[in-house]
């Protein structure tokens, strides 16, 4: 058995490159500067305030993985490993991993963001390379550290297990860990951020009249931890799972190519590149996104702060053709010789990967029309605030649903455009694989490996677009420490600027965080048919497992996950809702009670919103990420297994559709906002201003709470149900529910 080659251990080498490059960063952005005494103690509290958060929130998420954990020793190392612990190792290995990279990349930024004002002080460049530097530290954490386990647990279960093939579905609980540990992180960080906003912008900005970022606002240091522990960690822990479930589905479909190859004899060196395609283009794009990231900086000429962020995103994506180019060809098509038409195999799955590189380009330029306040969308949503707070919302709602259209055609475009080059790759040369035990001879598993390409491709550039989502919160931070220290008014107008790009880059990243979350689960989607197929061992027919809606089982797991995201949003908008509603009252309590705050000659209490938010956070959070990881094993358990595919295409393409809705929306709103505050259509003060504060103060939740959980939530189901296959084998060989109903004699 072959599990690795040459090939193989680049993966594990650039991830640690990767993390050397990021500990470099850390080690850099303490050596700069802090500033003036009043910015130091403003980082102070905000650090304290995260740190605080997060030690609460990894406690609570501790001790429900431990029972989690327990579960999964129970019901699936005992049945399928003899008792040794594969899966519960994987998961705790998987949420530990994901907790990490969150937690640096939300400490980081508490510690970047005084210098990156201090760098305003110096120059805008200074400042846009400071944040920058503190946002590429998570990029390269996350993904390196999602690679190194997923290589060392692959390399080392593979042999332990002394099996006669590869195992990467071994190590699906790896991406259970990660993503049960991403819903909590992302729900909880969300819930906590946006009690924080909204409660001082509806109190301070609306009732008090104060600006933005005011020192005199009790809820300013909770609002400005929330942008650590909701964007930072929360988006970390996100991205970590996206990547993390695309990396092992992509190698549980490469299995089959792997025992198909080598049931014909060809070399298993060769044959288990198939598998571990998907680590090594990682590791190799880890490297271009270090390389892009050099081109970030500002020159004297330019203005715009965006100019630099967008030369090296091209420039990253750029590379990744290069990258795929250069791997599809030396580990795919040119091992396979001539005989299997080597050059067609490189031609039509290069012309996938582009596929996917052209996809997730599209995307930010969707994403960043419908955002972005210089475009049609976000105007008219500004100019209805002028009409009132209702109009604004109808408006703003109308823009997200909009949204949806462009960015669904481009993604059916990249999947049935990178199916039809493998299939027809397929069909010209899959009869040279037909043999016994070969299944590769079927075009449709070109196509789907193909497609798998495509998805690859599109997740190369998640280490830019983690740094640019990093770089965001960064910035809103520095602006906010800029303004609470009062360092004067270029510095603020530096820092402004950069916050709006940070704005963009935000949303940029949530578009992209949701068309990578539809993309990989629709390859977990093909590797839990891949895996089921191999474990059921003709359960459920011959061949490739076909989900027939017509039947009622099927028809019952398909609206069952379609309605799942629609009651996890209600919950999590709920309790975004009671959670600023105790913010609302404690921020008013201070104002009534200690009149000294508005008239500056008295501080506010900021300790205490911060601990209203937290424990609000870590209560509501629970239910929801729960409800999220259980109901596709009550599925799989009542209607079987099939059944429980269906649930995860109903589930994504809800999702899909939900999450750019309330991404997109919320971003409309949120930059409607900041336009009339440039001084368009009335400007700060006017009627049409506090219209847009609570059509944004609406949006909040539901770009920065429920829109990103639903990107952890169509992944999480998808490692959920791929983790407990052989649970839902089980009761589909001994339950019915049919059966239940005859012994109840109805």
């Amino acid at each position: 058995m072959v599990v690795a080659n040459g090939y193989f251990w680049t993966a594990p080498i650039t991830a640690l490159v990767a993390v050397i490059a990021a500990v470099y960063y850390i080690r850099w952005i303490h050596r700069q500067d802090r500033g003036t005494e009043a910015m130091i103690k403003i980082q102070n509290a905000v650090k304290e305030g995260s740190l605080a958060f997060i030690k609460r929130q990894y406690s609570t998420i501790g001790i429900i993985g431990a029972v989690i954990a327990g579960i999964l020793f129970l019901a699936i190392d005992l049945t399928r490993y003899g008792g040794k612990p594969y899966t519960l190792i994987a998961f705790l290995i998987g949420v530990t991993t994901s907790l990490i990279a969150g937690a640096v990349a939300m400490i980081v930024a508490a510690d970047t963001n005084a210098r990156s004002t201090e760098g305003a002080r110096r120059s805008k460049n200074d400042a846009l390379v400071t944040a920058f530097r503190g946002g590429l530290v998570m990029g390269l954490l996350v993904v390196s550290l999602s690679l190194l386990g997923i290589s060392v647990l692959y390399f080392v279960y593979s042999n332990w297990r002394s099996t006669a093939v590869p195992a990467p579905q071994d190590i699906i609980g790896f991406a259970f860990g990660a993503s049960f540990a991403a819903l909590f992180a992302q729900l909880g960080g969300g819930i906590y951020t946006k009690a924080a906003d909204v409660g001082a912008d509806l109190v301070g900005k609306v009732e008090a009249g104060i600006p933005e970022d005011d020192p005199r606002n009790p809820a300013v240091i909770a609002d400005n931890v929330g942008d650590a522990v909701g964007d930072c960690a929360g988006r970390g822990a996100d991205l970590f799972e996206s990547i993390t479930g695309e990396n092992i589905g992509g190698m549980i479909v490469g299995l089959t190519f792997y025992l198909s190859l080598t049931s014909l004899g060809i070399n298993e060196k060769v044959a288990v590149n198939f598998i571990i395609f998907p680590l090594v283009a990682r590791g190799w794009g880890l490297m271009v996104t270090l390389l892009a990231s050099f081109f970030v900086r500002l020159d004297e000429s330019e203005e715009d702060p965006m100019t630099p962020l967008r030369k090296a995103y091209n420039i990253n994506v750029i590379g990744a053709v290069i990258v795929f180019g250069i791997l599809i060809y030396t580990m795919l098509a040119r091992p396979l010789g001539d005989q299997y038409g080597s050059m067609a195999l490189f031609g039509f799955m290069f012309g996938a990967a582009l596929l996917g590189l052209f996809l997730a380009w599209v995307i930010m330029a969707i994403t960043d029309y419908y955002t972005n306040y210089h475009y049609r969308p976000v105007k008219s949503i500004a100019e209805a605030s002028k009409t009132g707070a209702a109009t604004n919302i109808i408006t703003g709602l109308s823009v997200g649903m909009e949204s949806t259209a462009i960015p669904t055609l481009m993604i059916i475009v990249a999947i049935m455009g990178s199916f039809i080059f493998g299939e027809r790759y397929g069909a010209l040369y899959g009869s040279k694989f037909a043999g016994e035990g070969s299944l590769i001879s079927n075009p449709v598993l070109w196509g789907v490996y193909a497609s798998t390409i495509a998805t690859m491709a599109m997740l190369s550039v998640t280490g830019m677009i983690l740094a640019m989502d990093g770089y965001g919160p960064i910035a809103d931070q520095a602006g906010g420490v800029a303004e609470m220290a009062d360092v004067g008014e270029d510095v603020r107008r530096t820092m402004e600027a950069l916050d709006a790009v940070g704005n963009t880059t935000k949303a940029l990243a949530k578009g992209y965080g949701m068309a990578s979350a539809g993309l990989a689960a629709l390859l977990l989607f093909q590797a839990y048919l891949e895996d089921l197929s191999r474990e059921a061992k003709g359960l459920y027919g011959e061949g490739h497992i076909e989900v027939n809606i017509t039947n009622p089982h099927i028809l019952m797991g398909a609206l069952v996950g379609a309605m799942l995201p629609f009651i996890f949003t209600a919950m999590s908008l709920g309790a975004v809702g009671r959670a600023a509603k105790g913010m609302i009252e404690e921020v008013r309590r201070q104002f009534r009670e200690i009149p000294g705050i508005l008239e500056g000659t008295e501080d506010p209490d900021y300790g205490k919103c911060v601990d209203v938010s937290t424990k609000s956070a870590l209560r509501e959070m629970i239910i929801p990420s729960l409800l999220v990881t259980i109901t596709p094993v009550l599925v799989g358990i009542i209607f079987g297994a099939v059944a429980v595919a269906a649930f995860i295409i109903g589930a994504t393409f809800s999702g899909i559709m939900l999450g750019f809705t309330l991404n997109n929306s919320g971003g409309a709103w949120d930059n409607a906002k900041k336009l009339i505050e440039a001084g368009q259509f009335g400007g700060k003060g006017s009627e049409a201003h506090k219209a847009a504060v609570v059509g944004d103060t609406v949006g909040d939740p539901a770009k920065d709470t429920s829109g990103p959980s639903i990107h952890v939530l169509v992944k999480l189901i998808n490692t959920v149900a791929l983790v407990f296959i052989p649970v839902f084998i089980y009761f589909d060989k001994s339950f019915n529910i049919s059966d239940l109903f005859d012994k109840l004699g109805l």
